[in-house]
């Protein structure tokens, strides 16, 4: 029995897409029984196109979107050829994948995010005609793996997919999550922490509109005008040109520092050196950095969200992060806090405790089980 996984492509840069189905494979290598072979399955070309820049509408389509749009399609033409006697697609945007394949042989993990969804922040041109198709892509797979219990609901509560047909699989948390020794903590601080700030605040991820990075900025305001000497890191991100203008406008510019790409190896310092991790995010699917940080042992602060209720439970500090004022006052709780600080570091370690990339590989063993015995017999 054969298994192929497609994941994303490199070029993407969705680097919480492309460490789940990284660490999926690498789980199942392990764990598959004999007579089973897991081959990841991922197609790398480097530009099909010379660059171009186009205009739809009001939106500029550049040379590298442009050039991801064809990578995707020919991957698609691609992956008709790459089939397996199962066909797993790691992430639901790139459902489009299951038109070149069969359906009846083929699961889709949803992370989250449908047509409705995404057009609420908004996204729209050419990109968001090609998530459509992707997501028609998606409702044609034989099984679906949802990655949160709120996820699974997005989707029965709004389509006609078999419930019964979804199984949730919750991600994991990397073994290089992990409080380090005080040294080493210590260190990672004198790194990131510049001279004359005494607290830093993290935020992991993109700087798109649903990550709500806009009131952190206000936030950090805030807090610098209440007498903390607080510094923002933000990693993995660009700040849009819109935010790096609110930044001049608040004159927190040296309060504020940005690594848009930093290794995974490196990611544990950065979160064992903050004080605080804040994620205002409005959506995800699941949240990764969340349960990195908890593994950590570094204080969370997140939007009050159903989701994340259900990924942090009690470890973690909620707050309406759409109002600045209100997501200041908790940061800045946990930061002047030390038994609450000592409290969200114990349940979060236990809490992040709970997730890891072998139950992800066995529960998603299971499905591909069920599924093969439904096929083969």
């Amino acid at each position: 029995m054969k298994i192929s996984l497609f994941r994303v492509i490199d070029e993407e840069r969705w680097f919480s897409q492309i460490v789940y189905a990284d660490r999926l494979a690498d789980g199942l290598r392990r764990i598959l029984p004999g007579g089973w072979d897991a081959t990841e399955r991922s197609v790398r070309y480097r530009y099909l196109l010379p660059p171009v820049s186009l205009r739809v509408g009001k939106q500029e389509l550049t040379a590298r979107k442009g050039q991801l749009l064809v990578l995707r399609y020919y991957y698609g033409l691609k992956s008709r050829f790459l089939q397996g006697d199962l066909n797993h697609v790691a992430d639901n945007s790139y459902g489009h994948l299951i038109h070149f394949m069969d359906p009846a042989k083929t699961i889709v993990t949803f992370h989250g995010g449908t047509p409705v969804t995404w057009r609420q922040w908004p996204y729209r041109g050419p990109g968001m005609k090609f998530f459509d198709w992707a997501f028609a892509g998606t409702l044609k797979a034989a099984r679906m793996i949802a990655v949160s219990e709120y996820s699974k609901r997005e989707i029965t509560g709004s389509y006609d997919y078999n419930p019964d047909r979804i199984r949730v699989v919750y991600h994991g948390v990397d073994e290089q999550y992990r409080v380090l020794p005080r040294e080493e903590r210590e260190a990672a601080r004198s790194r990131y922490l510049p001279a004359g700030s005494e607290y830093l605040l993290l935020h992991v991820g993109m700087c798109i509109g649903r990550k709500n990075v806009d009131p952190l900025l206000r936030a950090v305001d805030i807090l610098l005008r209440g007498g903390l000497r607080v510094h923002l890191l933000q990693v993995g991100g660009e700040f849009s040109a819109e935010q790096k203008v609110l930044i001049e406008k608040l004159e927190i510019a040296s309060a504020v520092t940005q690594i848009s790409s930093l290794p995974n190896a490196r990611l544990v310092d950065v979160y064992n050196a903050a004080d605080v991790f804040v994620f205002p995010s409005l959506y995800e699917g699941f949240g990764i950095p969340l349960i990195e940080a908890m593994a950590c042992g570094t204080p969370v602060v997140c939007t009050d969200y159903e989701l994340f209720h259900e990924v942090c439970g009690d470890a973690c500090v909620y707050a309406d992060t759409r109002e600045p004022q209100e997501l200041a006052a908790a940061a800045g709780g946990v930061l002047t806090d030390a038994l609450l600080v000592r409290k969200l570091r114990r349940q979060g370690t236990e809490r992040a405790a709970l997730f890891s990339w072998e139950r992800c590989a066995r529960e998603t063993l299971e499905v591909y089980t069920a599924m093969a015995a439904e096929l083969y017999g």
